[in-house]
């Protein structure tokens, strides 16, 4: 089957804008039972003009919508029954350089607060416990796995034995972090967390600038069957289509990475050390 590449903003906003989709990817990322969820994608609109990166000349934009950051509110069952109301955010990055980028949109995420419902029935604001979701193009040298969880733990340094307990005040002050490195993706399918990830992989294209992919593996499971239709959905859809390749064109003019001349630069300085 032909499906959109959902390393694209517009095609994973589209992917998570589907209640099925986003439980399966939240779920299956985090290995718990996930209740409720609600999609607060973060959107803004780039100028109409924008400074060319090596010329300094104006340039139009192509009036493309950019989805940099994807959030969810989700309701999570934890083991020990008890629920709990959390923030996850979903940020891709192509260059280990877009680290500033993720920090300052994790500080703006420690100022945020929503309403939770209490025993007795009041609503209470307070920040809620963030999981930070990042899904980057780069390969980390020292991590080998496409995807690690970065978890937290207490511990007493007296007697450096774990602290089983968790407590609201730490809990609003720290947060967990899982890591998905597409290059690291390759193929084979033994979990239902390899059949997420495998959508992700960035193999197998189907056309020359990688918008559409071909999905060689076995679809077993009704979540990833929902999931791959959803994708093939968008890869069919002029609308989707357009949207890729405006988004495109806005990351060209922004980051420069697209653009021809930059890439020849790059090999330049790289032949000089």
């Amino acid at each position: 089957m032909i499906i959109a590449n959902p390393i694209y903003d517009v095609v994973f906003k589209r992917l998570m804008e589907d209640t099925k989709n986003a439980r399966f990817f939240i779920e299956t990322l985090l290995n718990q039972e996930v209740e409720e969820i609600q999609f607060k994608p973060q959107e803004y609109t780039l100028p109409k003009k924008h400074k060319e990166r090596l010329s300094g000349q104006d340039v139009q934009m192509p009036g493309a919508l950019t989805v940099l950051r994807l959030d969810f509110v989700a309701t999570i069952k934890n083991a020990d029954g008890t629920r709990q109301k959390v923030l996850i955010e979903v940020q891709k990055g192509k260059r280990n350089l877009d680290v500033m980028r993720f920090r300052d949109y994790l500080a703006e995420h420690y100022k945020r607060e929503d309403e939770i419902v209490l025993p007795d029935g009041d609503v209470q604001k307070t920040p809620l416990h963030i999981i930070a979701i990042y899904i980057v193009a780069f390969d980390l040298p020292h991590i080998k796995t496409p995807a690690a969880k970065v978890g937290r733990e207490y511990i007493d340094l007296l007697t450096q034995k774990k602290i089983k307990e968790k407590e609201e005040f730490i809990e609003q002050l720290t947060h967990d972090c899982i890591i998905i490195q597409t290059g690291r993706i390759h193929g084979s399918i033994k979990t239902e967390l390899d059949a997420l990830l495998s959508i992700f992989e960035q193999r197998y294209f189907a056309d020359e600038r990688g918008h559409f992919k071909q999905y060689p593996l076995p679809v077993k499971s009704a979540e990833m069957r929902h999931l791959t239709k959803t994708l093939v959905g968008i890869a069919a859809s002029p609308e989707g289509r357009r949207e890729m390749e405006a988004e495109e064109a806005v990351r060209r003019l922004v980051e420069g990475d697209g653009d021809v001349r930059v890439q020849k630069i790059l090999r330049e300085l790289k032949k000089k050390g």
